[in-house]
């Protein structure tokens, strides 16, 4: 079967003011990656502080009370789980962008109560409210970053979005830096209290930038949905080509969704269809999350002990680094996603990721049966950072934009909360299982992650349908067939060209 891909000429659309509102727009939900990128850098990083132990503690190293430590870590995560309950409902009823301010709002007051104790229950239950916070704007910043970009920009536009984290990361691990000396309270104050400025754009930036036009259809509101599509995809044209296909293709599948009454949480277990979307959004939320990026990532603090660098300044300047090109390589994946195809990007990034942890477990056995070798031991380090590069590169722009491609409007709301709910879940028993395996099995517990890879690889191969090439609309054709990965891969795309109406044109 043939499947039909509108390739738009923009050629205004760059300098039109309403494209520029769209970028915009793009920018602030970018940001709340960001928000989540700094909190976890701010944390896993501020462990190492002698201000912060003294502060919680009594004592200087915060990271040898484990229990303390596992507790703290996985708290984000679990408000987050909690969050995810009532997010799907939040931004079906007050829309992608009202979600977007509820969520900054809340965040910024977990980080109030975190500057505002010296008492670890209140710090830890004030990581639970940002994490509460941080599940609204994770699960509507994706979803509402899909639903408002130009169809030609749509894969870019959604998988930048989590490349933001590196823009949270990178500055929280520079500030670290620059205080990790000084023992007063700013020393972590400081760091904490920047996290709040993150919400704060967002939350202002949410008054100047428009509401979804699929959120608007979904509430009777037609003839705003299509003033967005004129003024923002169309150049103030009304007859552009653009809207006309958009506004029918959003008619038609909105309509079949109430038929089907597909709504409801429970609507994510209606079907056949849609119960296949429901096992890729939670094979993507644990692949993504168990491809070792957590190890290699999020706890730095021990995985780079493991290869001899233990103390805190050269913790903080490596995680600088590995974030800083982290990004690049992010921003490098999300502008091919759409020339490559999400398929081979989550393919061939997984077989990367089954060689470096290969390697990196060849050189950890041999640094840790001789220390001395010290060369070894960087190469290993080396290797985990190039798999860190690889997954920055596949997986990251894939991770938002491939869920929230293969759902529904109805269900694309909820659907990303459970997205999120099991992307926390599996945080949480990391943050466990990596404390206490790490301890019982020391370097020998990576080999978890290359098993894991290998077994992910399979269901990515057999399960996971292509999404280039359809509009948003059309790819539940894909779900609606009996094979939809044969369909995905075999159905050929024809080209058509729709040659974008100028402004002088209409004027005459």
């Amino acid at each position: 079967m043939a499947v039909e891909v509108v390739n738009w000429k923009t050629n205004t659309n760059f300098y039109h003011r309403g494209m520029l509102t769209i970028y915009f727009a793009v920018f602030i939900a970018f940001l709340n990656a960001a928000i989540n990128g700094y909190d976890n850098s701010i944390f896993n990083n501020m462990a190492t502080l002698n201000s912060f132990g003294n502060a919680f503690t009594g004592k200087p190293d915060f990271q040898s009370s484990s229990d303390k430590y596992a507790l703290t870590a996985a708290m984000i995560q679990i408000g987050e789980m909690a969050g995810c309950l009532v997010v799907g409902y939040i931004s079906d009823t007050f829309g992608r962008r009202g979600a977007l301010m509820v969520g900054s709002i809340i965040v910024i007051t977990g980080v109030v109560l975190e500057l505002a104790t010296h008492d670890l229950n209140v710090f830890i239950f004030g990581r639970f409210v940002i994490g509460f916070g941080v599940s609204q704007v994770t699960t509507a910043a994706p979803t509402y970053t899909l639903e408002v970009a130009h169809p030609q920009f749509r894969s870019w536009a959604t998988g930048i979005y989590n490349t933001g984290w590196g823009v949270g990361s990178v500055p929280a691990s520079i500030i670290l830096l620059g205080t990790y000396v000084d023992t007063s309270d700013f020393a972590w104050r400081l760091p904490v209290g920047v996290q709040a400025l993150y919400s704060g754009i967002v939350l202002v930036g949410c008054l100047f930038i428009p509401e979804s036009p699929r959120w608007l259809m979904s509430k009777g509101r037609e003839d705003e949905a299509r003033k967005f599509l004129v003024h923002y995809h169309g150049n103030d044209i009304e007859d552009h080509p653009i809207v006309e296909l958009t506004m029918s293709e959003m008619r038609e599948a909105l309509a079949d969704e109430i038929r089907q009454n597909s709504g409801s949480y429970m609507a994510l277990f209606k079907g056949r269809p849609m119960i296949y979307r429901f096992w890729l959004i939670i094979a993507i939320a644990f692949f993504s999350q168990y491809a070792g990026n957590w190890l290699a990532g999020g706890f730095t603090v021990i995985t780079n002990a493991q290869f001899g660098f233990k103390t805190a300044e050269q913790q903080l300047g490596l995680s600088i680094a590995t974030s800083a090109l982290g990004f690049i390589f992010a921003q490098i994946g999300a502008a091919y996603c759409e020339r490559i195809g999400r398929r081979p990007l989550i393919i061939y990034g997984t077989l990367g990721f089954i060689i470096c942890w290969t390697l990196t477990l060849i050189c950890l056995a041999i640094y840790n049966n001789n220390t001395d070798l010290t060369g070894v031991g960087i190469a290993g380090w080396v290797i985990e950072q190039i798999f860190g590069l690889i997954y920055a590169f596949s997986w990251n722009a894939i991770n938002a934009l491939y869920p929230v491609e293969i759902l529904p409007y109805s269900a694309r709301a909820k659907g990303m909360a459970m997205c999120q709910f099991f992307i926390n879940l599996s945080g949480v028993i990391q943050s466990y299982v990596l404390i206490y395996g790490v301890n019982t099995w020391e370097w020998k517990f990576d080999s978890f992650y290359l098993f894991f890879n290998a077994f992910a690889l399979v269901i990515v191969y057999f399960f996971f349908p292509e999404t280039q090439g359809y509009s948003l609309e059309k790819i539940v054709q894909i779900f609606d067939d009996p094979n939809p990965v044969k369909k995905s891969i075999t159905d050929v795309r024809v080209n058509v060209e729709a040659t974008e109406i100028h402004v002088e044109k209409a004027k005459v």
